[in-house]
C-alpha cells in the first residue's frame, strides 16, 4: 500500500514497514532528487507467501516546486495532492487499485500528467485542480473515473486511450469542455445536458478556460456526467 500526503519543509518525510528482509527500502539522494526503491529491483524478485506487511506512508514538502513520479506494481494507493507544488505528476503502474485526489488548486502550472495502468481500478478526483497544460491517460483492461471537477486555470489537453474497459468521465456544467471520441466505442452513456454533434459531446458553457479531451476507446463502456454543483 502507498499513502502520499502534504508534508511540511522537508521533502519528504514518512515511513516504510515491511516484514519483508528483501523488500527492505533504499534511498538515493543527491542535490535535487531523492529515489526510493523497493528490495534491489532485480529479475529475481519474488512475492513470498504468509501474512505480508508492506506500507509506504510518505508525506511531500510544500514549500517547493517538485516533479513526481511514481513506478509500481501490484499495489493500493490514497495520494492526496493538496499544497504539494507539482511541475510534473507521472504514475506508471501494472494492477493497481488507486485513488489520487487533488483537494486544491496547485499553486504552479504542471506541465504534464501521466498515468499509465494496466488491469486497474484507478479514481482521479479533482483533476482540474492540478492545472495541468496536458495530461495524458492510458489503460488496459479496468475501472476508471476520471472527474475533472475543481477550478480551472488555463486551457488544457486531455488524451485518453483505453482497451476493454469501464470508464466514467465527469465535468462540472459549468465549465468550457469539449470531449471529442474515437476509436470505435459505441456504448456511450450521457448524464446532465450536452450538445451532441456527431462523435463531439459539449458541455453548455462557452466561458472560461477551455478543456479538450480526446478519448479513443475500442470496446467498453463510457459514461459522460455533465454535473451540477454538488449533484453526486
Amino acid at each position: 500500500t502507498l499513502n502520499i500526503s502534504d508534508g511540511g519543509s522537508s521533502l519528504v518525510e514518512g515511513e516504510i514497514i515491511t516484514n519483508i528482509a528483501n523488500w527492505q527500502p533504499s534511498i538515493d539522494r543527491s542535490d535535487e532528487r531523492i529515489t526510493i526503491s523497493q528490495g534491489n529491483n532485480d529479475q529475481s524478485f519474488t512475492i513470498p507467501s504468509g501474512n505480508l506487511i508492506n506500507e509506504w506512508n510518505l508525506k511531500l514538502g510544500t514549500t517547493q516546486p517538485m516533479e513526481l513520479s511514481i513506478d509500481a506494481g501490484a499495489y493500493e494507493s490514497n495520494i492526496h495532492i493538496g499544497d504539494i507544488q507539482l511541475k510534473k505528476f507521472t504514475i506508471d503502474d501494472g494492477a493497481s487499485n488507486s485513488k489520487v485526489t487533488f483537494e486544491s488548486v496547485n499553486r504552479i502550472t504542471m506541465e504534464s500528467l501521466k498515468y499509465n495502468t494496466g488491469a486497474s481500478q484507478v479514481e482521479l478526483f479533482n483533476l482540474a485542480n492540478a492545472n495541468f497544460k496536458e495530461m495524458d491517460f492510458d489503460s488496459g483492461a479496468g475501472s476508471y473515473t476520471l472527474d475533472f471537477n475543481g477550478d480551472l486555470q488555463q486551457d488544457a489537453e486531455v488524451s485518453i486511450k483505453s482497451g476493454l474497459s469501464n470508464m466514467k468521465i465527469i465535468i462540472p456544467s459549468d465549465m468550457n469542455a469539449q470531449i471529442i471520441l474515437s476509436g470505435g466505442v459505441n456504448n456511450v452513456s450521457l448524464k446532465g445536458t450536452w450538445t451532441v454533434s456527431s462523435d463531439k459531446y459539449r458541455t453548455q458553457s462557452s466561458t472560461g478556460p477551455r478543456l479538450d479531451i480526446d478519448i479513443d476507446m475500442g470496446v467498453g463502456n463510457l459514461e459522460l456526467i455533465s454535473q451540477e454543483s454538488n449533484s453526486l
